[in-house]
C-alpha cells in the first residue's frame, strides 16, 4: 500500500487533487454564503427541497433577511446549523486550514530558511488581498455609501479599512448597506488566523524545531490533550452560536503540518478515508469535540488532495481558489442587493455569484497572482518548479528569463 509520501514523490512534491480540492472547498464555502442570504435552511435543506418539488410535495419556503452578524453570514444554515447538515457546513474552513498546514510545511522544507519562507507567503497571500480590499474601500463602498463621497473618503473608518491587509479585521466600511447588513467581506474574519499559522512556522523554523519530528510529535500530543480536556470538561473554545474560534483553524493547520512530518508512514487508503468519514461526522455535531475531529479530517482532506481526479483543462490555466474565496463574499452582497429575486432562488443565485466571482477571480490570477508568483523563483526555486508544473502559464514568455 502506498503512503502519502510516496504519491507526493511520484507527482514530484504537487498533488493532484490539491487544486481542485481548493476550488471545491472555495466554491462550497461561496454556496454557504448564498444559502445564508436566501433562507434559514441551508444549502442542503434547499437541495433536498428543490428535489420534493420536482415530485409536487414542498412546503413553502421562509425567507428572512440575514443578521449582520459575522458568525451567521458565514454558516450554512443559518446562525446555528443544527440538523443533519451541520458537519459539512463546519467542514470548509477547517478542510482549508488542515490544506494549509500541510502544504504551507512542504514550502518550509523547500524554503529551509525564514526570510525565503516569509516572502513565499507574502507572495501567495497579499497581492491580491490588497487588490480585493483597495478595490472594496474605494469602488463598492462609494457605490453603497450613504454619505456625501467627500465624507466617505474622510471617514476614520474608510482608512482603517485598510488595515485588513496586515490582519487587523474590519468588516464594515461608513454607512455602507447591503441586503443582508453592513458586513462588506466576511471571508476576512480567517485571515488573523491564517497570519498567526506563518509567524509561529517562521518561529519553528528559526529555531529548526519544524525539522523535528519527534519533537513536533511530541509537542502536539500533549496540546492535544490538554485541548481535548480543556474543550470537552471545561468548556474553552465552545461556540454553540457562531463558526468555529480562531484557536480550532490554527490547530487544524497544525494537525496538517504533523500530517505532512509522517506522509511517509501514513497509508493512502480508501477504506481508511471512509471510516474517517464515520468517526468525523458524528463527532462534529458536538462543540465538545472541535480538538477530536480535526485529525481524521485532516486524513479526509489530504487523501482527496492526493487522489488523482479527471484532468481539468481549467485547472491548468490557473488557481482560482483563492480569487473566489477573496471576492465570493461581496459580490455575493452585490448581486442580491441590486437582484431581490435572487434572495428567493438559491441556484439561481449560486449560479450567478459563482459566475461573477469566477470571472473576478481568473481577472485577479491574470493580473496579479501569478505575476507575483513568478517572483518564487529568486527565493525558492523548488517552489517555483512545482508550480509551473501545475499551472505552465506561470512561465515566463521567452526572454524574459526562466525560473533556475
Amino acid at each position: 500500500m502506498k503512503t502519502f509520501g510516496q504519491i507526493l514523490k511520484e507527482h514530484d512534491g504537487a498533488g493532484p487533487g490539491f487544486d481542485l480540492l481548493r476550488l471545491a472547498l472555495a466554491v462550497a464555502i461561496l454556496a454557504s454564503h448564498c444559502s445564508g442570504i436566501t433562507g434559514e435552511r441551508g444549502l442542503l435543506g434547499e437541495i433536498a427541497k428543490g428535489v420534493l418539488q420536482l415530485f409536487g410535495h414542498a412546503a413553502s419556503i421562509s425567507i428572512s433577511e440575514t443578521s449582520t452578524h459575522i458568525g451567521q453570514a458565514l454558516d450554512l444554515a443559518g446562525p446555528h446549523p443544527t440538523g443533519w447538515g451541520r458537519p459539512f457546513a463546519q467542514s470548509h474552513v477547517p478542510m482549508f486550514f488542515v490544506l494549509s498546514g500541510f502544504l504551507v510545511t512542504g514550502s518550509a522544507f523547500r524554503a529551509g530558511r525564514v526570510v525565503p519562507f516569509l516572502a513565499l507567503r507574502f507572495l501567495r497571500i497579499f497581492p491580491a488581498l490588497m487588490v480585493e480590499v483597495t478595490l472594496s474601500a474605494i469602488l463598492i463602498g462609494a457605490i453603497y455609501t450613504t454619505l456625501p463621497l467627500r465624507d466617505y473618503y474622510t471617514d476614520p473608518l474608510f482608512f482603517r479599512y485598510f488595515g485588513n491587509i496586515l490582519g487587523w479585521i474590519t468588516m464594515f466600511l461608513p454607512q455602507v448597506t447591503f441586503f443582508s447588513g453592513g458586513v462588506v467581506n466576511a471571508n476576512l474574519w480567517t485571515l488573523p488566523s491564517e497570519f498567526h499559522c506563518y509567524l509561529i512556522m517562521a518561529v519553528l523554523i528559526l529555531c529548526g524545531v519544524v525539522f523535528s519530528r519527534s519533537i513536533m510529535t511530541a509537542f502536539f500530543v500533549l496540546s492535544s490533550i490538554a485541548l481535548v480536556i480543556a474543550n470537552g470538561f471545561f468548556g474553552f473554545d465552545v461556540s454553540d452560536n457562531g463558526p468555529l474560534t480562531g484557536d480550532v483553524l490554527i490547530y487544524c493547520f497544525y494537525v496538517g503540518l504533523v500530517v505532512f512530518l509522517w506522509r511517509d508512514r501514513i497509508p493512502y487508503s480508501g477504506w481508511v478515508a471512509f471510516a474517517a468519514v464515520l468517526v468525523s461526522y458524528p463527532l462534529m455535531f458536538s462543540s465538545r469535540a472541535i480538538y477530536l475531529y480535526p485529525l481524521t479530517l485532516a486524513y479526509i482532506t489530504i487523501f482527496l488532495g492526493l487522489t488523482a481526479f479527471p484532468k481539468f483543462s481549467l485547472l491548468q490555466s490557473g488557481d482560482y481558489s483563492y480569487g473566489i474565496y477573496l471576492y465570493g463574499f461581496p459580490i455575493t452582497q452585490m448581486l442580491a442587493t441590486e437582484f431581490p429575486l435572487l434572495r428567493n432562488n438559491i441556484f439561481a443565485l449560486i449560479v450567478s455569484s459563482v459566475t461573477c466571482t469566477g470571472i473576478f477571480a481568473a481577472l485577479s490570477w491574470h493580473l496579479v497572482e501569478k505575476h507575483a508568483l513568478r517572483l518564487r523563483q529568486y527565493f525558492s526555486p523548488r517552489s517555483a518548479k512545482i508550480a509551473e508544473e501545475l499551472h505552465p502559464d506561470l512561465v515566463h514568455q521567452r526572454g524574459a528569463g526562466a525560473p533556475t
